[in-house]
């Protein structure tokens, strides 16, 4: 089993580099596109570098939020999205490349998905339900043995908590992690939660986690909240997070679903969202940091401020495009019909 903690594969970021210096010049607009892809996306993380492709190639490993019911138990939950210059296409990895033990249920309404390293990823169902589900996957990938699509393998399964009804109510939408500078092989993982814009801290091990039996129950903790604008016209403050360690921003979606009920007026609304970062700088890689929102409260507010709007999407997930300051993502408009492309945050 191949073991990375913290950094990335140099011979694939060095390739990311490269890239990045290349993208130095070019046309903004050549730079982003969009494109229709029949999928609903719920979650972004990065993916693989296509070395051998056009320079804009890129792939990102996707979740799908299926359900444990009747005639979707069988469904990917997980799927390679593969741009080719203006185009993109959805590729599910299939459920047989997915090692789920056999004494676990399969992911149920998987909103959320973070990138640990560059051998594990982070995954998140949505909440418990009827006190079951609510779990986070740790997820091994073997880089060099022909990248995601040789499948993902769950190595460590989590409990968001050990006690339930202590998150009824909430739904998480958003993932974001980074290596904490405990520089101990943990990262630091928040949560964000759809309704009400709380953010919840834990540090996990996954280098020990992935020893232990049986479920590991977590103890998140509160250490913030994020509320969208009433002029953004959205009725959930959280679809997705990503921290940029290089910027030290938390960037975010805030999205308007019509099936939504908050927003009574707006029923009749088109899906749309508005992506955004924190106005001042946040530290998730930082322990004392992240300890200091906790004993706080977690009740402070995050300001946050526009980055860019997608007037008829509800985007749920968003990842960077490796060192540039492009971003890419993806909308779940519960159709055929949805939209995957890359902007420009700078």
């Amino acid at each position: 089993m191949r073991r990375e903690t913290n950094g990335t594969n140099p011979r694939v970021w060095g390739s990311i580099a490269v890239l990045a210096m290349a993208l130095v010049g070019c046309d903004e607009q050549e730079f982003e596109f969009s494109a229709q892809v029949d999928s609903p996306i719920s979650g972004l993380a990065a993916g693989d570098y296509a070395e051998s492709g056009e320079i804009y190639d890129y792939n990102t490993l996707a979740v799908f939020d299926e359900k444990n019911k009747p005639g979707d138990e069988n469904k990917p939950r997980f799927a390679m999205v593969e741009r080719h210059g203006s185009n993109a296409s959805v590729v599910p990895i299939d459920q047989s490349q997915v090692s789920w033990p056999l004494e676990q249920k399969r992911g149920n309404d998987i909103e959320a998905i973070c990138q640990l390293n560059e051998t594990y990823y982070l995954a998140a169902e949505s909440s418990f339900y009827k006190g079951d589900y609510g779990r986070l996957f740790l997820l091994e990938r073997e880089p060099s043995q022909g990248g995601l699509s040789a499948g993902l393998r769950l190595v460590a399964t989590y409990s968001q908590s050990s006690s339930p009804d202590e998150l009824d109510g909430i739904s998480f939408e958003g993932l974001a992690c980074a290596p904490s500078n405990d520089n101990d092989d943990s990262y630091n993982i928040l949560l964000g939660d759809r309704n009400s814009g709380g953010l919840y801290w834990e540090n996990i091990h996954p280098l020990q986690d992935i020893a232990a039996t049986g479920v590991i129950p977590l103890a998140i903790k509160k250490v913030g909240v994020i509320t969208a604008p009433s002029s953004w016209s959205t009725s959930r403050d959280i679809s997705d997070l990503y921290f940029n360690s290089s910027s030290h921003r938390l960037f975010g979606v805030a999205s308007y679903d019509p099936e939504d009920k908050a927003l009574d007026s707006k029923q009749n609304a088109q899906p749309h969202s508005m992506m955004y970062r924190t106005s001042h700088s946040f530290h998730l890689e930082d322990m004392a940091f992240m300890q200091s929102m906790a004993s706080s409260g977690g009740n402070a507010s995050l300001l946050i401020e526009p980055v860019h709007s997608f007037p008829n999407h509800k985007v749920e997930g968003i990842t960077a495009f490796g060192a540039t300051d492009g971003m890419f993502y993806g909308s779940d408009d519960d159709t055929t019909i949805n939209e995957y492309g890359l902007v420009s945050v700078e």
